[in-house]
């Protein structure tokens, strides 16, 4: 269980507990109760960091399908396992750099991530399976080179992770590359990109790059907060209407390439609502009117083979400054049960279908005012709970290491495991399965998941009170 009073203590451990499996003999089970044993396999508990131990007792029903399970003095919450929906495995992503001695196409800057055992061995025993990259502002302020593609490409499979990578919008670059201020030019920049990475018979793998590492990229954005960026071809930031123009020109030259790939958008700053913002400068909603330009041009197209849109994505930062409002911080979990449900349709309204939606970068704030590690965790965790909650398909946590505030889940000094890192470890421990659960969440929230055979069952809670609270 998630606590609140210790947040300021450094080290996080993994407890599983397990308790023993009730022997038939003993309950007297009737033929049609033994179709089913409930076991609960584990309880997963953080300790000394954020969390204190509970006890668990279970109380079955007679058809073995529900527990009801008593937090503290919050209403008695029943998870129901014949409820299960199935957990994306994008879920748990996260944004990577560069590699360090690597260089970018421009010349202008390294990479700066270490991509070293420890963080290789930390991803993947984190269950990481989403790995976003070039991460951030560094993919619109500079241009890959191959170099980099490559040693992404390697990360990729060691992780044993899927890729997502930004194509660079803007542009241009400096005085000795050609300036990219044509759309089609970088349009056609992004879609060989996408050569590159997913045919391994491309013209651009010769030469020194005939035998490049190949792990091909499913997953495509198209630039990094647009409602940030300078528009090249006209020296002002970017209208809705220009980007919608330009995301359309990219997703024909990239699925030109690969028709198979998924590309997302608008990836914008901030999405704090349906209706309620960001708008360019001249008043529109960035998602409202992408969504409506997106999908009007694919309904004046039917003859596409494949959508211009795959998934919605956009940014989220809860807070400027987390380190005067722990409080206002960890409150603001519950705001993803008001904001997803609304963009889900108005996501079918525009689209004429679902999309999945991705969050691409998040953390507790994007800059160096940040609240105490202890406080950032229990954040993190009943975020990502919420999150899975709300079936939201991708997440990418920013960031795996290279930057230090806001918290990463690896230090730059010694790749040290910070406690970000742990709250991705105890969602590996969890089982596939998502079992909704009505539950109030103040101040302890809890969720359910189960395996596909329906005989394990994981319970998480997170306590965001300064005390110990009994869970029966």
């Amino acid at each position: 269980m998630i606590r609140n009073d210790d947040i300021d203590q450094s080290n996080a451990v993994v407890v599983k507990q397990s308790e023993e499996p009730v022997r038939p003999k003993e309950r007297r089970l009737s033929k049609v109760q033994k179709r089913r044993l409930l076991q609960i396999t584990s309880i997963i508990l953080l300790l000394l960091l954020i969390f204190a131990a509970v006890r668990l007792s279970t109380v079955s029903s007679a058809m073995d399908d529900q527990l009801l399970v008593q937090i503290g003095n919050q209403q008695p919450a029943l998870v129901d396992l014949r409820l299960s929906l199935p957990i994306s495995p994008s879920l748990f992503g996260v944004n990577v750099f560069p590699e360090t001695g690597t260089s970018s196409q421009d010349k202008a800057y390294n990479g700066f991530m270490s991509y070293s055992p420890p963080i290789i061995n930390g991803l993947e025993n984190a269950g990481i399976k989403l790995l976003r990259f070039p991460g951030g502002t560094w993919g619109e302020d500079h241009l890959l080179s191959f170099d980099q593609l490559n040693a992404f490409s390697s990360l990729l499979s060691q992780v044993g992770a899927d890729g997502m990578i930004q194509a660079r919008l803007s542009g241009p670059i400096d005085g000795k590359l050609t300036a990219l201020t044509d759309v089609n030019a970088r349009a056609n920049l992004a879609g060989r990109w996408v050569d590159y990475m997913n045919n391994p018979k491309s013209d651009l793998r010769t030469g020194k790059y005939k035998n490049a590492p190949y792990h091909p990229v499913e997953f495509w954005t198209v630039g990094n907060e647009p409602d940030k960026l300078i528009n090249p071809a006209t020296g002002k930031p970017y209208t809705v209407a220009e980007y919608v123009n330009d995301f359309i020109q990219f997703s024909l030259s990239m699925h030109q390439n690969d028709p198979a790939i998924q590309v997302f958008g608008p990836e914008i700053s901030q999405f704090y609502g349906v209706g309620a913002g960001p708008a360019d400068a001249n008043g529109q909603l960035w998602m409202e009117s992408f969504l409506k330009g997106v999908g009007t041009y694919e309904q004046q197209h039917p003859e596409l083979s494949f959508h211009l849109l795959d998934g919605v994505s956009f940014h989220r930062y809860p807070l400027t400054d987390a380190s005067q409002a722990p409080d206002l911080l960890l409150s603001s979990t519950g705001e993803w049960n008001y904001v997803l449900p609304p963009l889900r349709k108005l996501i079918q309204q525009d689209l004429g279908r679902n999309a999945p939606i991705a969050i691409t970068e998040i953390n507790a704030n994007p800059t160096n005012q940040v609240p105490s590690q202890g406080v950032a965790a229990l954040w993190w965790a009943d975020t990502l709970g919420t999150l899975m909650s709300q079936q939201v398909e991708y997440t990418a946590f920013f960031s795996a290491e290279g930057v230090d505030t806001p918290y990463p889940l690896f230090t730059s000094d010694g790749l040290q495991q910070t406690p970000m890192f742990r709250v991705m470890q105890i969602f590996s421990h969890l089982q596939r399965n998502l079992v909704p659960v009505e539950a109030q969440s103040e101040p302890i929230s809890m969720f359910a998941t189960q395996d596909n055979t329906r005989q394990t069952v994981s319970l998480l809670f997170v306590n965001k009170s300064n005390t110990t609270q009994l869970a029966h």
